[in-house]
């Protein structure tokens, strides 16, 4: 569906901005302010979540014309959903005061490196925009 294409890549861009803030805050201050403005208001982090991760689950359950079932948006619905756990994750372990052994591992494995994490989903989205119909993108 056309639909789920536009918000993947779009997910994608907003996601891998959010996560990969601070590595672009000092060229890109304004991406600094959307980070600082989504996690002001728990609202709209927790809307990005959740539209991060079912997007990414309805993406691979729908196709779009011409796409190979599943591998054709291999790459997109990847970025979608490590985007959205490792910002579920930054948000859980920010409010969870006691000390959990799986919260701490992933904390430390996806949030610190979730720079890493938020160019490579802005980069697939950008090639997801560019080639529609690519293989894996």
């Amino acid at each position: 569906m056309v639909q789920f294409y536009f918000l993947a890549i779009c997910l994608n861009l907003i996601g891998g901005l959010v996560l990969a803030a601070p590595y672009f805050q000092d060229r890109f201050p304004m991406i600094s302010r959307l980070r600082e403005t989504l996690y002001s208001k728990t609202s709209l982090r927790i809307g990005l979540i959740s539209s991060l991760l079912v997007v990414g689950i309805l993406k691979i359950i729908s196709v779009f014309i011409g796409d190979v079932i599943i591998v054709g948006d291999l790459l997109p619905v990847l970025a979608l959903l490590t985007s959205g756990f490792t910002l579920l994750v930054e948000y859980i372990s920010e409010g969870n005061e006691a000390e959990k052994g799986f919260i701490i591992k992933m904390d430390s494995i996806f949030v610190k490196h979730s720079s890493i994490v938020g160019v490579a989903a802005i980069v697939i989205g950008v090639l997801h925009f560019i080639f529609p119909s690519v293989l894996f993108l």
